[in-house]
C-alpha cells in the first residue's frame, strides 16, 4: 500500500492527468473565496449561505481532485500486470480510499472556516465521489467496459445540479439525521463502484487460442490462385447518422469550407442548426431547473425578475460550449500521420498551416454564433438598455476569438512536446474564468471599464499572433510520425 501511496506524489500520477490541473485551479480559487469572506454569520432564516461564486468553484475543484485520483486508480488496476502481481490490487484499493479521504477533508476545510456543519459537508463530499470516481470513462480507454448509459445520465444530471448554488447551500442546511443517511449512501456507492475484479489473463484459455479480434480488417483465403483481401471498416457514428432520418442529417449539416481540406475528426463542429438547438436545449434545462428551485424554496409561483436574474447564466454558458472544444484537435494526433502523407498537404508546416487555417474557420464561425445569440439575450435578462447592443456585440465576439487560441500557448512555450494537461488547462481556464468574468462585466448594470473593454478587443490581435506563431511550433513539435499499432 505505501508503494501505491507514493505513485499519488510522483509523476506517474501527473503524467496525462489532465483532470488534476483543472482540480488545483478550481481548489485555490475557491479557497481564496473563502477565506476573503469575513461575514459574522452565513446562516439566514436557517439556511446556510454560500458567498457568491464560491460553490461553483469548490465543487469543480472538489470533483477535478477526485476524478484525478481516480483515473490513476483505475489506470493501475486495469493494467495487464496487476492481475499478475500478487496484492497489487488489494494495495490500489485501499490506497485510493486514503487519497480520496485526504481529499474529502483538504476541500473540507474552507467549508468549515464558513461555519458549516462537517457532517453536511462530509455528505455533500459523498455524493462528490460517487459520480467522479465512475470507471466507465476512466483511463485506459482499451480497457473499459461498456458506457452505462442510465447512470452515466444520472450522474451528469447530479453534476449540474449541484452547480447552483441554492443546492449546495440547501444540502449544507439539512439536519443531522439526513446527512448520516446520505453520507453513507455515498460512500457505500463510491466503495462498490471502486471495486474491481480483473478479466482473465490473456492466453489462460488454451494454447494456441489469440484473444485478439480484428474488426475492421479481415483476410480470406484464395481465389483464382491469388490472395483476397476484404476490408471491412466499421461505419463512424457520424456516417450512420447520416443515413439515418432527415431530422438527424439536418442537425449535423456542416459548411462546405469546414470539411475542404480533409481534417482530423476533432476538428469536426456543429452546424448552425445544431448548434441553435444546443444553445435552445441550454436555456430550456436551465429555466427549468431554477424555476424548481424557485419553487421548492418559496412553495409558490416562481418570480419572473428572480428568474431572469438567475438566467444570465444562459449566456455564460452558451459561450463556454462554443469555446470549449475548439483546441481538443491539438491533443488527438493519431490520424495525422494518415493525413499527411495520403491527403497532399506537403511538408509537416503545411500541414500544420492548413490545421489552423480550419481552426480559425471554427473559431470564427462559433464566435459570430455566439455573438447573434448572447448579446441580445445577455442585454434582455439583465434588463440593460439596447445602445449597449453594439459594444456588446463587438466585446464578445473579440473574447470567444480570443479564448479559442489560448490553447495555443501552450505551443508557443512548449513546442517540442504534446502537452495535453496545459491544453487542457488553458483550455478550461479561459472558457470558464475568462468567459464568466467578461460577461459578468457586460452585463452589469454599471458601465464597463475601458480597461475590460481593452483588453476584451486585444483578442483579435492576439489570436493573429498565434496565429502566425502556432503553425511554426506545431510543425516542430512531438507527433506520431507512424499510426498506432493496432
Amino acid at each position: 500500500m505505501q508503494h501505491a501511496l507514493r505513485l499519488y506524489l510522483s509523476p506517474v500520477f501527473f503524467r496525462e492527468n489532465y483532470a488534476f490541473l483543472t482540480g488545483v485551479t478550481w481548489s485555490t480559487v475557491a479557497f481564496f473565496v473563502a477565506f476573503q469572506d469575513h461575514a459574522a454569520t452565513h446562516w439566514q432564516n436557517g439556511i446556510f449561505k454560500l458567498p457568491e461564486s464560491f460553490s461553483l468553484w469548490w465543487w469543480l475543484g472538489l470533483q477535478g481532485l477526485v476524478a484525478s485520483g481516480a483515473a490513476q486508480y483505475w489506470r493501475q488496476v486495469r493494467s495487464p500486470l496487476a492481475s499478475m502481481t500478487p496484492g497489487m490490487i488489494a494495495a490500489e484499493y485501499k490506497a485510493i480510499h486514503a487519497v480520496l479521504a485526504f481529499i474529502m477533508l483538504l476541500m473540507a476545510v474552507p467549508l468549515l472556516y464558513l461555519g458549516a456543519p462537517l457532517l453536511n459537508i462530509l455528505a455533500q463530499e459523498s455524493l462528490s465521489l460517487a459520480l467522479s470516481v465512475n470507471s466507465d470513462t476512466a483511463t485506459p480507454k482499451a480497457l473499459r467496459g461498456p458506457i452505462r448509459l442510465f447512470r452515466a445520465l444520472l450522474l451528469m444530471g447530479v453534476f449540474v445540479l449541484f452547480l447552483f448554488p441554492q443546492v449546495q447551500e440547501r444540502l449544507l442546511s439539512l439536519p443531522w439525521y439526513m446527512a448520516l443517511g446520505l453520507l453513507v449512501v455515498g460512500t457505500a456507492l463510491t466503495v462498490i463502484e471502486l471495486a474491481h475484479t480483473p478479466r482473465p489473463a490473456v492466453g489462460q484459455e488454451g494454447a494456441g487460442q489469440q484473444s485478439v479480434s480484428i474488426k475492421a480488417v479481415s483476410f480470406r483465403g484464395r481465389s483464382k490462385g491469388k490472395p483476397s483481401r476484404s476490408v471491412e471498416v466499421a461505419p463512424s457514428s457520424q456516417d450512420a447518422a447520416q443515413r439515418g432520418s432527415g431530422l438527424i442529417r439536418v442537425m449535423l449539416w456542416q459548411f462546405p469550407w469546414l470539411r475542404n481540406p480533409p481534417v482530423p475528426n476533432t476538428m469536426m463542429s456543429p452546424g448552425p442548426v445544431g448548434y441553435l438547438a444546443g444553445c435552445v436545449l441550454a436555456v430550456v434545462s436551465i429555466f427549468i431547473m431554477h424555476a424548481l428551485l424557485e419553487v421548492l424554496q418559496t412553495f409558490a409561483v416562481p418570480n419572473w425578475a428572480a428568474l431572469k436574474k438567475s438566467m444570465l447564466m444562459a449566456p455564460q454558458l452558451i459561450c463556454i460550449m462554443s469555446v470549449s472544444g475548439l483546441a481538443s484537435w491539438m491533443q488527438v494526433r493519431a490520424d495525422w500521420p494518415f493525413l499527411l502523407n495520403l491527403a497532399g498537404y506537403g511538408t509537416r508546416l503545411d500541414f500544420a498551416r492548413a490545421l489552423y487555417a480550419t481552426h480559425a474557420k471554427r473559431t470564427v464561425q462559433n464566435a459570430v454564433f455566439a455573438t447573434v445569440i448572447c448579446s441580445p439575450l445577455g442585454i434582455f435578462l439583465a434588463g440593460l438598455h439596447w445602445s449597449r447592443l453594439p459594444v456588446t456585440l463587438l466585446a464578445i465576439f473579440c473574447i470567444v476569438v480570443g479564448i479559442g487560441y489560448l490553447p495555443s500557448l501552450g505551443l508557443i512555450f512548449s513546442p517540442r512536446k504534446n502537452r495535453p494537461a496545459l491544453t487542457q488547462l488553458l483550455t478550461a481556464g479561459g472558457s470558464i474564468i475568462g468567459v464568466q468574468l467578461a460577461l459578468g462585466l457586460l452585463f452589469s448594470h454599471h458601465a464597463v471599464p475601458v480597461w475590460a473593454l481593452v483588453v476584451m478587443v486585444a483578442g483579435i490581435p492576439f489570436s493573429a499572433v498565434m496565429a502566425w506563431l502556432a503553425p511554426q511550433a506545431l510543425a516542430k513539435a512531438d507527433w506520431p510520425i507512424e499510426p498506432a499499432a493496432p
